[in-house]
């Protein structure tokens, strides 16, 4: 089964309304920018504590040199995103450390001074979460970096996000970040001039890339830097009956036998359901998976390995975990780390959400398990 993508599926309320993709460049836009993040991030999400005292803005030492993106539906913002391009030496130690720029450095001649890209404060309206304005402000940062001749662009995101990442043709490296602020964080890379790989997960920046004839070799070099990495499962390459397959062989027995997720359901749903939404993640031992307090956006089930709950209680394979954020976002109840190096399986929201437009039958199924499950 081929892998859709649902931020391709415009919403009724970005066709019907005049759509504006900026920068802003005044002091006035960037406040809406940031007052816009904290609609989001604090009042939406729990990212962060309120602020007391003063101006509910949300900012941080990036802004002083990224290009702030926006879209705004008539006089209101509905999305945001910040692209940082620059050399290694222009971004902070702590994120040359976290993006591993020093590794991907030796990609390039001894004496260049290649240009990275960051991409980072993505966010988007609620409303407009299923809309086009989701590949819109991503492909506007693409051009940019097209336009610099970057080979590599890089972001951070909360696990449940990793599917649209790699449905725009990113793809993960290195290990784990634990953010005081956002939780855990997985770091992934846009290889920029790697079409191909575009091409084969259908993503939205390919109408772009394959104007450009360009083969700077950078695909190789990635896998040969980072063969550590090299059996990640991407979800947007490995078919539904693969991944099926794949869980199969970890749990040691048919899926819809073992996860409690897919009580009542056959092979079949079962497997359209966790191929529709979810992603293989692997974490070590004593990472943070579920953050108490934090919005929840997905659901996570155990595929090897076990994790715990901070009261003592214990996940074992096919065991769901997590307050259930498919359908609706309420807080996180519980702190739930890894007790072992584990392997667990990720369901999105914003996947769920096109699959039960598509099967309500299945989807309803799940939900009703999960409730039973908690």
């Amino acid at each position: 089964m081929e892998k859709g993508s649902p931020m391709l599926s415009e919403s009724k309320a970005v066709q019907q309304e005049q759509v504006q993709i900026g920068v802003a460049r005044t002091e006035e836009e960037k406040s809406d920018v940031y007052r816009f993040r904290y609609r989001i991030y604090v009042e939406e999400m729990g990212k962060l504590p309120a602020v007391q005292g003063r101006e509910a803005l949300l900012y941080d030492e990036l802004d002083e040199w990224g290009m702030l993106l926006y879209a705004r539906a008539g006089s209101e913002m509905i999305g945001t995103m910040r692209v940082n391009i620059g050399t290694m030496e222009q971004f902070p130690p702590g994120w040359q450390a976290s993006l591993s720029l020093e590794r991907f450095r030796r990609f390039y001649d001894k004496d260049s001074k290649p240009l990275f890209s960051y991409s980072s404060k993505f966010m988007i309206a609620p409303r407009y979460r299923n809309s086009a304005i989701s590949y819109l402000l991503p492909s506007r940062g693409y051009e940019l970096e097209c336009g610099q001749g970057v080979e590599f662009s890089f972001g951070l995101c909360n696990l449940y996000l990793l599917r649209l990442y790699e449905q725009f043709g990113f793809r993960r490296f290195g290990g784990h970040i634990e953010d005081a602020e956002f939780g855990l964080l997985s770091p992934f890379v846009l290889l920029v001039n790697d079409i191909a790989h575009l091409k084969a997960v259908r993503s939205p920046y390919y109408r772009l890339a394959r104007k450009r004839a360009v083969d700077t070799g950078s695909r190789d070099w990635f896998y040969r830097e980072f063969a550590e990495n090299s059996d990640t499962i991407n979800s947007q390459l490995i078919t539904d009956e693969g991944l099926w397959e794949y869980l199969t062989g970890r749990l040691g027995d048919q899926p819809e036998q073992i996860m409690t997720l897919l009580r009542g359901l056959s092979a079949r749903e079962g497997q359209k359901l966790v191929g529709s939404c979810g992603v293989v993640v692997r974490c070590l031992a004593g990472e943070t998976i579920v953050r108490q307090g934090s919005s929840s956006y997905d659901i996570n089930v155990v595929l090897a390995g076990q994790v715990q709950a901070r009261n003592g209680s214990v996940f074992y394979p096919g065991e769901s975990f997590g307050t259930n954020g498919l359908l609706v976002h309420p807080r996180q109840e519980r702190e739930i780390t890894a007790k072992t190096d584990a392997e667990i399986l990720v369901l999105s929201s914003l996947s769920f959400a096109k699959f039960a437009h598509n099967d309500p039958a299945t989807a309803h199924r799940g939900i009703i398990n999960l409730s039973q499950d908690s």
